[in-house]
């Protein structure tokens, strides 16, 4: 692809290293706010159950249950990464049943899953932006992998980060491409949750017409993950024989 191919949005973009103190107050600022958006989610969890226990209350649990989700799912991503489908389909599912319509049901879970996603998201963008400061993303930005890949990327990379979060494949690398090439942070959260909306509804819609069961979501979690795994080490095994072969 030709220089001349890349996006207005990052054709004025320049990778220029900051200054250590404001990356630091950057790093400072943002998990400030992260922090108290898991506490918020904590208090509301504890504060649901209490309720919850106490008088049965629907609404309560429905809440409780909800907090929790999103709390699970906002620490989710390629640092941590633990399985999500599972928390999305159980709780859309006649299992759980939050809400009595299901599709006011599939309508909240997708909403709040989808915020909740994008903020682990971030979070892995401040955590990565940070360590790749210095000699390590220096020395990757000299890559001529990274140089072929920034230019497949900087064609359209608010479309391509929207497909990435849709796909359900581990593809980690492109967000931190998007990081390395310092992609401005509201651009990448507007992408990543215009992508994964339409994932999670998808997902949600899928639990409440099948009727999923918690057993059958969990079967269905266990394969993703032994798929993702077997995908994994065949990658590894090919990296190990592929020299031994040569």
């Amino acid at each position: 692809m030709e220089d001349s191919a890349v996006s207005p949005e990052l054709a004025s973009v320049a990778v220029v290293d900051e200054p250590v103190a404001r990356q630091l107050r950057r790093l400072r600022l943002w998990f400030v706010g992260y922090l108290v958006w898991i506490g918020v989610l904590f208090a509301v969890a504890l504060a649901a159950f209490h309720r919850y226990e106490a008088g049965g209350s629907p609404h309560a649990r429905a809440l409780w249950l909800l907090a929790l989700g999103a709390f699970y799912l906002s620490l989710c991503n390629s640092l941590l990464p633990l399985p999500t489908a599972w928390i999305v389909l159980l709780l859309a599912s006649d299992d759980v049943a939050l809400v009595a319509n299901p599709w006011a049901r599939v309508a909240l879970v997708s909403l709040l899953a989808t915020t909740a996603t994008v903020m682990a998201n971030l979070n892995e963008y401040h955590l990565l932006g940070y360590i790749f400061r210095a000699r390590l993303g220096q020395r990757i930005r000299r890559s001529h992998v990274y140089r072929w890949a920034l230019r497949w990327f900087d064609v359209a990379p608010f479309q391509t980060l929207m497909l990435v979060s849709f796909v359900p494949l581990p593809i980690d690398f492109v967000r931190w491409l998007a990081i390395l090439r310092r992609y401005p942070r509201p651009r990448f959260a507007a992408a990543y949750w215009l992508g994964r909306l339409p994932r999670y509804v998808l997902m949600a819609g899928v639990a409440v017409m099948l009727r999923l069961s918690t057993w059958q979501i969990a079967w269905i979690q266990i394969a993703i993950v032994a798929l993702i795994g077997a995908h994994f080490g065949y990658q590894a095994l090919r990296r190990r024989y592929q020299p031994a072969a040569a």
